[in-house]
């Protein structure tokens, strides 16, 4: 890290001047929070880095003020009204804790508010000896607080040194005095003109309804007598009112601005912009030259200011802003075509594109906007009429969580088409069934579920990390499945890619999953690793005969989840060489020859392997499953078939063989072995976790329970460290916590063995009272059984009404949780929630329309 320079913060605050915080906000944030309004540090750092001091928030000054975010100046506002100014300006230059986080030397936010509940003061604080700093925090090891307290409190009084902490008003305050006025130079008619015409063509628009003399003087520049003759003028033409001090503005219907007495050059003001004649209808009409028309069309457009008409005024603002044509304009607001036309003659037409006008306009004018563009809203978007975006739309709305029959689904297809779809669209709308049925599937945001039902599914659930998830389930041995016992396997990723039941899982792996050896079977089954359904079922009569035919179909039941009636009836009918007639299912078992046996011996040279392994090894030997890769077969060369895997007969089974290499090796590597990416080995991982038998060390490895005991930790001891742990966490008084966070509060001799963090986030995972969401950082942890994604958390942390810049948000949460976070996943899981970021400004909102409310 930099040295710090002189006179200025360090860390993540070099860019602050340290004698700026004696006119910063830093001392009304406890005062903002006792009297019930909200002042973040974060919002206080802002103002301080846009060098916005307490002198210019009393000040007053409109261009100043605007700087201020609107809670921001609100919350200000009322403890000015509560204190006064005086009481105000002597509150915000307070030293208080939060000064000593700018000298970036491991003070956090969290300290100050620990600090103030235990009832510190600041003033006070360097006579506060460690034993007494320990007292007053529960009494625990707080050392390490303690000295990085004391260390930036010294560090930073010495950087101040002496500054006084006292402020005076600011100089706005004093009224000032206007110079003397000396003598008038006379007006002449020419000046007199420009400048009439300067004020009709600028600065009448530019100037509020109402507004002062004073303000119009500044604009000319030159003294009073040029703007009350001005004023004067422009109140004999009807533009508006005043007295000695306030002008307001008069204003007329385009209609009345028509037949207006004063309207410049009528006969052609009114051809143009009420007839809708082109110039050149004017010259022909009125046997006038065009560049004269021309000239003379100009010269009065300029002296008719748009604010002055009640039409032009409503809608100047959107006119610079976005690129209106003439037909969209006239139907969307429903205007006389000379409004539109008067306004291209003074202003540029703006250049944003006209979709984005949407949101800015009333929800009459939005009905008028989707009718001319023959559009409609669809999750927040404007998107074309089509079959397909409105059979989208009406499942969204009508099926997201419960399945609907297609005949259902059609009936509220034609009604949101009779309700909301002008009537010369709906005709080559309105369909059949099964024509529907078709659009469906062709979306991918419709997913088909039990009992032939339709539910509109978001696929922005199919995240890479749970794609991941669902192959490895898939990686069975080889066999025919009911996707059944497949959902069963993991819940909780079932929930997370939002899948109900196994016919939705079916067509989720169907459209959406790509697997060497997973093959579609008609609902609800698929095949893994085998290619014909018969075949596998002789298989496996080969691998158990003899067997009873109930006992064999209950075993394709519990390993394969399929239905017993349905394999009773396949047996019975297509393999009766292979039933005897008391119902025993006999079977002649493979041979092989010597020399395939040591062929069989050579290519098994590991412990364990996956089917899907030996397959993609061997796919020169088509037969290799039905004649080698079978129990029988297997135990000549010191093998057999358990749990999906191939593995060598002392282990009896793939979770055996797991649990005996990895308990067997004081610090396991993780391996990456085909064997190691299935659900068996992470559950195997999980299983001795939770029974403290191995620790996760790092991102590679895991720590045997003989190492912890060798240092003197039991089982015992573990567990009631995890217990103390989680219950120090429970009074941070926060939402959600991470482990950095605890270690400034901690007093445990596990901690300070001084392990990496996500050792201590793996013990922290077992309570159960606790979870937590993953993240690129480490873990976030919160007391609640209900699955939080990090897109929850995010969100619980943006402004309930505000937008926030996504970088300052990341350096806050960082600071904060003292973990690192990374801005482009935060916009994309605030997304995935809900939640809104705009380019333009680079901040993040709850939603979009905080956003909208916040622009406009």
């Amino acid at each position: 890290m930099d040295e710090r320079k002189p006179g200025f913060g360090g860390g993540r605050y070099q860019d602050i001047r340290l004698e700026d915080l004696q006119h910063s906000f830093l001392g009304m944030i406890d005062v903002a929070e006792r009297e019930g309004y909200s002042l973040s540090f974060n919002s206080v750092i802002q103002l301080t880095r846009q060098h916005l001091t307490v002198q210019d928030f009393i000040s007053g000054e409109a261009a100043t003020i605007e700087r201020f975010r609107e809670p921001v100046y609100k919350t200000l506002t009322a403890l000015l009204g509560i204190y006064g100014p005086e009481q105000f300006i002597r509150m915000s230059a307070e030293r208080t804790f939060y000064h000593l986080i700018f000298m970036g030397m491991g003070v956090n936010e969290s300290l100050p508010r620990l600090l103030k509940v235990k009832g510190f003061d600041y003033h006070s604080f360097k006579r506060v000896d460690y034993e007494t700093f320990k007292e007053r925090t529960g009494g625990r090891n707080r050392l390490n607080t303690y000295e990085k307290l004391m260390t930036s409190y010294l560090a930073f009084e010495e950087a101040m040194g002496s500054c006084s902490s006292e402020s005076v008003l600011p100089e706005s305050y004093q009224t000032p005095v206007n110079p003397p006025v000396g003598r008038h130079a006379p007006i002449g008619k020419r000046q007199f003109t420009l400048l009439e015409r300067k004020f009709l063509q600028k600065w009448y628009d530019e100037l509020d309804d109402t507004f002062t003399v004073e303000e119009l003087r500044e604009k000319f520049g030159r003294d009073e007598r040029y703007v009350r003759l001005v004023l004067q003028a422009s109140e004999q033409k009807g533009l508006l009112a005043h007295d000695e001090h306030v002008v307001k503005k008069i204003r007329r219907t385009f209609e009345e601005f028509l037949v207006w007495d004063g309207l410049p050059e009528k006969e052609f003001m009114r051809m143009r912009f009420q007839g809708l004649k082109s110039v050149n209808e004017i010259s022909e009409q009125r046997g006038i030259s065009r560049q004269r028309i021309s000239t003379r069309l100009n010269t009065a457009v300029g002296l008719v200011p748009l604010t002055h008409i009640d039409e032009t005024n409503a809608h100047l603002k959107l006119f610079t802003q976005f690129s209106l044509s003439e037909d969209a304009f006239v139907e969307i607001f429903d205007m006389h075509r000379g409004v539109y036309r008067l306004l291209s003659a003074k202003l540029k037409r703006g250049e944003r594109h006209i979709s984005e006008i949407y949101d800015n306009l009333e929800p009459e004018q939005q009905s008028r906007f989707e009718r001319h563009f023959s559009l409609f809203l669809y999750d927040g978007e404007l998107v074309p009429v089509n079959k397909k975006n409105i059979f989208e739309h009406v499942l969204r709305i009508h099926a997201s969580t419960t399945p609907l029959h297609i005949g259902e689904v059609k009936r509220h297809y034609e009604q949101f088409i009779a309700e909301h779809i002008p009537s010369e669209l709906a005709t080559s709308l309105l369909t059949d069934e099964m024509t529907l049925k078709g659009v469906g599937e062709r979306s991918e945001f419709v997913i088909n579920s039990y009992g032939h039902g339709l539910r509109f599914h978001d696929p922005k659930v199919f995240t890479g990390e749970r794609v991941e998830r669902l192959l490895r389930l898939l990686q069975l041995e080889p066999g025919v499945y009911n996707t059944r016992y497949i959902f069963q396997l993991d819940p909780e990723l079932m929930e997370e890619l939002n899948c109900q039941d196994p016919s939705e899982l079916h067509n989720i792996i169907k459209t959406r999953i790509s697997h060497p050896h997973v093959t579609m079977g008609r609902m609800p089954e698929l095949a893994i690793g085998v290619s014909d359904k018969l075949t596998w079922v002789r298989h496996l009569i080969r691998e158990h005969a003899p067997i009873p035919l109930e006992e064999f179909l209950d075993m394709l039941s519990r390993r394969f989840g399929l239905h017993i009636p349905s394999m009773r009836s396949l047996v019975q009918t297509t393999m009766l060489e292979h039933l005897s007639p008391d119902n025993i299912l006999i079977a002649s078992f493979p041979t092989i020859t010597d020399e395939e046996t040591e062929w069989l011996r050579t290519i098994l040279a590991e412990d364990i392997y996956t089917f899907d392994q030996l397959l993609d090894l061997h796919k020169d030997v088509p037969d290799l499953y039905d004649r080698f890769l079978n129990k029988w077969v297997l135990s000549r060369v010191g093998y057999t078939i358990s749990g999906g895997f191939i593995v060598k007969s002392e282990y009896g089974s793939g979770e055996a063989y797991f649990r005996d290499v990895i308990k067997s090796k004081d610090l396991y590597r993780i391996q990456d072995i085909p064997a190691a990416k299935t659900q068996s080995y992470f559950k195997v991982l999980k299983d001795l976790e939770t029974e403290l038998e191995i620790f996760r060390a790092d991102d590679d490895h895991y720590m045997n329970i003989g190492r912890l005991e060798k240092g003197g930790f039991s089982k015992s001891m573990i567990r009631a460290e995890i217990e103390g742990i989680v219950e120090t966490a429970r009074h941070l008084d926060t939402e959600y916590f991470t482990f950095p966070m605890l270690q400034e509060v901690l007093d445990s001799e596990l901690v300070d063995l001084g392990m990496e963090n996500v050792f201590y986030e793996r013990l922290i995972r077992l309570h159960p009272d606790v979870n937590f969401i993953p993240s690129g950082g480490g873990d976030i942890f919160y007391f609640s059984r209900e699955k939080r994604m990090l897109g929850h958390f995010y969100l619980a942390h943006l402004h309930e009404s505000e937008g926030t810049d996504v970088h300052v948000f990341e350096r806050g949460l960082e600071e904060r949780y003292g973990m690192t976070f990374n801005s482009v996943k935060i916009i994309d899981s605030i997304r995935d929630r809900g939640g809104f970021f705009s380019p333009e400004t680079e901040k993040v909102y709850r939603d979009k329309s905080i956003f909208l409310d916040d622009l406009y």
